[in-house]
């Protein structure tokens, strides 16, 4: 690669000055198709000592760097993969050697544009001017759906709470009917998934909450229709950022409560069983008024009281969440998989990887970039990048 043979004296400097030609410097690339090599000129400024390769600037090279395809795919391999498999699978697949090191930092860099995504959608969602254009001119949804979940990563530096919550959303469409039966297929086959997370305050996660949302016309939908356990901080951010949305408890997360009772109350077997499938039917056609009287008998029950009156807190707090059979009848989801499989996805199967201790900022950061892949917006984030400057760790 190279200029003119003949270069100018002097070119104008970001000063004000005139910076001199002082003579070819060698610039190395690195592509996916191998280190390139090339020659340049090199002009110097005397008056800020600033200096400038022109060639670099007209075609938005920078030397001793990745180019943006070789970031993006090795910042992909770094998404899928603890970072040391990374590099060799990236090594077996293209014969271009590229340290963990390197491909740990290409995610993260990825990380670091979702952020920087966020951050704008965050400004966006609380500009009065932009939400009025937005109501004025977008498509109001049909129905959308919001799910919320969190998973346990493992924080270096911090003794006392070494286990940190990554909370995680969700936002989808899905025109799949609910099953008739528990017994059904309960696949939601959803579409349009989009996944997003962060180790944050609940508070603060309830703004990337409200900016995600706005970027799907949450805030427009004529149903929105949230999925979640029954953990307090989902509720309190659902209810406060978006107040008209049903509210739903994952069917398999209040079924979880029934067997532990069963069990502890009663020693015969059959007993349990046919007990648990009462319960679980009348919980299936909504009359929280029976399931709420069938744990409350055994609160006071030697062995079952603990897990019983556990229940009977969990059913009272939830019962609005809970009416499945008017909420199948509308064609509601009644199951939170989605958001599950994007927990598993994310922190499962990237995250918590045996040994693995992570550094908040950078866990933060490669948990972004793999909610962004999962999600199918890599190339959104990665066309962002115009100059994709990483060194090439050795």
């Amino acid at each position: 690669m190279q200029e003119e043979p003949y270069p100018v004296e002097s070119i104008p400097c970001s000063c004000g000055g005139q910076a001199k030609y002082r003579f070819r410097r060698e610039g190395v690339l690195y592509t996916i198709l191998g280190t390139i090599k090339y020659q340049r000129a090199y002009y110097l400024c005397p008056t800020c000592h600033t200096g400038q390769y022109p060639l670099d600037n007209k075609l938005g090279l920078r030397p001793g760097e990745m180019s943006a395809e070789l970031e993006s795919l090795t910042a992909m391999t770094g998404a899928q993969l603890p970072f040391g498999q990374s590099s060799q699978l990236f090594e077996s697949l293209t014969l271009i050697s590229v340290s963990d090191q390197s491909i740990a930092k290409a995610a993260r860099a990825i990380g670091e544009e979702v952020q920087a995504l966020e951050q704008e959608w965050m400004e966006q969602s609380h500009d009065f001017a932009w939400l009025q254009e937005q109501e004025r001119l977008a498509e109001r949804p049909e129905r959308l759906y919001g799910a919320l979940d969190a998973a346990k990563v493992h924080i270096r530096g911090d003794k006392e709470h070494p286990w940190r919550d990554l909370k995680a959303g969700a936002w989808f469409t899905t025109t799949s009917k609910p099953p008739q039966t528990p017994e059904e297929d309960w696949e939601i086959h959803a579409t349009d998934i989009t996944y997003y997370c962060d180790i944050i305050e609940a508070e603060q996660f309830g703004h990337l909450l409200w900016a995600t949302g706005c970027q799907h016309r949450a805030q427009l939908a004529k149903e929105l229709v949230f999925l979640g356990d029954g953990a307090e901080w989902i509720w309190n951010l659902v209810s406060h950022h978006y107040p008209e949305a049903f509210q739903i408890v994952d069917w398999f997360h209040a079924t979880e409560y029934i067997a532990p009772v069963a069990q502890a109350a009663f020693p015969d077997e059959a007993q349990a069983k046919a007990w648990i499938q009462q319960v679980r039917s009348d919980l299936w056609d909504g009359d929280l008024d029976a399931v709420i009287d069938a744990f409350a008998r055994f609160t006071n029950h030697a062995q079952a009281g603990k897990p019983a009156r556990k229940a009977v807190t969990y059913f009272t707090n939830n019962r609005e969440r809970m009416r499945y059979s008017e909420f199948r009848a509308k064609g509601y989801q009644i199951g939170s998989g989605t958001i599950e499989s994007g927990c598993k996805q994310i922190v499962k199967q990237r995250l918590k990887v045996a040994g693995a201790i992570w550094n908040i900022d950078n866990c933060i950061k490669t948990a972004k970039a793999r909610a962004a892949l999962l999600s199918g917006q890599w190339q959104t984030i990665t066309v962002r990048r115009e100059h994709l400057s990483l060194p090439l760790a050795a």
